[in-house]
């Protein structure tokens, strides 16, 4: 009896075997590639979610750009998805339209003048229609995101002369 007690104490051995280091690596590993696994997800999701935002706001702030300039314009019309505006000193028109780059753009003094200013990048579509005294603008961006606006028309019908 006494030959099986010495045994056993004398194979216990202080510290860590191989196999007890291998296993916590092992365990360290898959926790490690899990939280990869779920950073990867919450970054893709958080990019998307900026430029989800990015778009919308460049949309709002053309479709802002666009009803300032349809509110400081003497006489609108609307022509086959373009705006056209009249100017109140009476020296022509300028153009809100989609160009061949798919931009959104004004243009001054005539439809296809050198002269314009972007108004909006990266469109898909551009419909422009006028019903009554409302202008109904819907805007379809290239990732399929659709953004529609009301504008009201108000046109003083008599100016007043001094």
């Amino acid at each position: 009896m006494n030959f099986i007690k010495e045994n056993i104490r004398g194979n216990t051995t202080k510290g860590f075997i191989l196999v007890e280091i291998m296993l916590v690596f092992s365990l360290i590993g898959i926790l490690v590639s899990m939280e990869i696994i779920v950073v990867s997800k919450y970054m893709r999701v958080h990019r998307q979610e900026i430029e989800r935002s990015r778009e919308s706001f460049y949309v709002n702030e053309a479709l802002m750009l666009i009803e300032y300039h349809v509110n400081s314009a003497e006489y609108v019309e609307v022509e086959e998805n373009k705006i056209k505006l009249k100017r109140f000193n009476e020296s022509g028109y300028d153009y809100i339209r989609k160009d061949r780059q798919s931009d959104i753009i004004i243009s001054y003094g005539s439809e296809y003048y050198s002269t314009t200013n972007n108004i909006l990048k990266k469109t898909k579509d551009f419909k422009v229609e006028k019903a009554g005294g409302v202008i109904y603008i819907s805007i379809e961006m290239d990732k399929g995101r659709i953004y529609r606006r009301c504008l009201g028309l108000e046109r003083l019908k008599v100016r007043a002369t001094s």
